[in-house]
């Protein structure tokens, strides 16, 4: 199916704009080489406020520092609907089949898991292949 641009009036396939959902049928007005142009032109003429876009745009060590501890807070707990989204994931169970004693126990062993690879390595182990 085609459509008309509004910017250069030439009539284009869908594939050649971008979605837009509060469009009539779902895509932008002007097409992706319209839409290209236009915004490299703004950019030109708006230095400043250009940057101060995509300075807040830019994750500073901070804040990914903080995404990555919150991540790790929500794995150390390990609640019984993030071990289901687990077990679920690794099988084809669905979470309300999964009893509560093999919430337990996968819990047990993630625990394990974990411990383990905290723990130094045995001397000598190295030298195995």
């Amino acid at each position: 199916m085609t459509k008309i641009c509004t910017k250069c009036k030439a009539e284009k396939d869908f594939s050649l704009f971008f979605k837009n959902k509060d469009k009539k049928y779902g895509l932008a007005s002007n097409c992706k080489e319209c839409h290209v142009k236009a915004t490299k032109l703004w950019r030109k003429k708006n230095p400043e406020r250009y940057k101060s876009y995509c300075r807040g745009r830019v994750k500073t060590p901070e804040r990914t520092l903080k995404s990555k501890l919150r991540s790790r807070k929500h794995r150390k707990e390990m609640s019984d609907a993030y071990i289901r989204d687990l077990i679920t994931m690794k099988s084809s169970l669905n979470p309300e089949d999964i009893p509560d004693e093999m919430v337990e126990m996968h819990r047990l062993n993630l625990a394990i898991k974990r411990q383990l690879e905290l723990t130094p390595k045995l001397k000598g182990e190295e030298d195995k292949p």
